[in-house]
């Protein structure tokens, strides 16, 4: 058995003479590599990668795609917050309602990237969503719009929503005189 150092990035390899072996990939990116390359000794002193170019275009490809669908969720929350905020300052019921459709679009947009983000983060979603259906945007009282400035800015915007932080956005929202679970209860609408 031989052992060739392969570079200073790369593992130790232990190698009998003539046999192809397997060398974590890990030049490009330290040790989080989790592609491997083949390496033949010819004269036992030098080892040569063939594993030159990564097939992985297409993993690439998904990879760009998913990030680039998750700064768009992201797009979509600051959109979101900025929105709420802003609705919780106007007064005037024509710019609150379009300010308040701008928002449930954001939300519906949102929806449609669910399956990104963990369960809680899907339930506060889907919970601000009948929120929003029970009541007329203009007729918002100060406090509800403050109650869902909150939830919005402090826990839908979070990275991760726990049970905690969802058992405290349900209380904001019941405080300021919603039925968060109204949507899912089976209760009729009023």
């Amino acid at each position: 058995m031989n052992v060739c150092n392969l570079t200073d990035s790369e593992e130790v390899i232990i190698q009998r003479n003539g046999e192809p072996i397997l060398t974590k990939y890990t030049e490009d990116q330290g040790s989080r590599s989790s592609y491997y390359g083949l390496c033949y000794a010819k004269t036992g002193a030098k080892v040569e990668s063939t594993h030159h170019k990564r097939a992985q275009a297409s993993s690439s490809k998904e990879r760009f795609q998913q990030i680039a669908i998750l700064e768009n969720v992201n797009r979509l929350l600051r959109k979101a917050s900025d929105t709420v905020i802003n609705l919780a300052t106007i007064e005037d019921p024509i710019e609150q309602t379009n300010l308040a459709f701008t928002f449930k679009d954001c939300l519906e947009e949102l929806w449609d990237n669910i399956n990104l983000r963990e369960d809680n983060w899907g339930d506060l979603l889907n919970i601000l969503q009948g929120v929003l259906a029970q009541v007329e945007f203009e007729l918002l009282s100060g406090s509800q719009k403050s109650s869902i400035k909150k939830v919005v800015t402090e826990y839908l915007c979070k990275a991760e929503v726990a049970d905690s932080d969802m058992e405290d956005a349900l209380g904001i929202l019941s405080q300021a005189g919603f039925d968060p679970l109204r949507g899912i209860s089976g209760k009729p609408q009023d």
